[in-house]
């Protein structure tokens, strides 16, 4: 770990957010094992060019639940417009508003802000996540449960909800398919 990461000055990456949900809760059968039943339904793709990130919304349909759970993803350091737009790094994406755009492959090592409206990530990483500097939107109060007294993520470590796992590797294999 280098030293801004450690003095938290900067957001995770998603392998980081990845890896640490994992070591949150070692011994747990759902979340990154239960992501089979999770399907992308949806993809917009919104970048910035200035600040040079992209904003990805995407909707994860549960198969369980019945449900769609919105996610969101603001992929830092991305490179734009590039000189060499045959190169094999190179993809073309469609924005939201159908323009065509021309970005280098990002991958799991660039930082980002994420966030999911379903209970897992509302109880257990939206408070972690924004002390991590990896939340996208508005904080809410740490979870302290009244009638059963913990934390729902006793360790405090930031992570990812299932939904928001396979969003990340979705885009990724579209990025790849492109």
């Amino acid at each position: 770990m280098n030293f801004q990461k450690w003095i938290n000055l900067y957001e995770s990456s998603v392998e980081e957010l990845y890896d640490s949900t994992v070591k949150a809760f070692p011994n747990t059968t759902k979340r990154q094992h239960a992501i089979d039943l999770i399907d992308i339904t949806e993809l917009n793709w919104t970048p910035y060019f200035g600040m040079k990130t992209l904003f990805i919304k995407g909707v994860a349909h549960s198969q369980e639940s019945n449900k769609d759970y919105d996610t969101v993803f603001l992929i830092k350091n991305v490179n734009y417009n590039p000189t060499n737009i045959f190169k094999n790094n190179v993809v073309e994406i469609t924005s939201k508003d159908g323009q065509k755009i021309y970005i280098e492959k990002f991958d799991e090592k660039n930082d980002v802000l994420v966030r999911c409206n379903c209970q897992d990530f509302l109880w257990r990483w939206n408070y972690t996540d924004h002390k991590d500097k990896s939340l996208h939107g508005r904080v809410r109060k740490k979870y302290e449960a009244i009638l059963n007294p913990g934390y729902s993520n006793p360790s405090g470590m930031p992570g990812m909800c299932k939904h928001l796992i396979k969003c990340y590797k979705t885009i990724l294999n579209n990025q790849n398919s492109l």
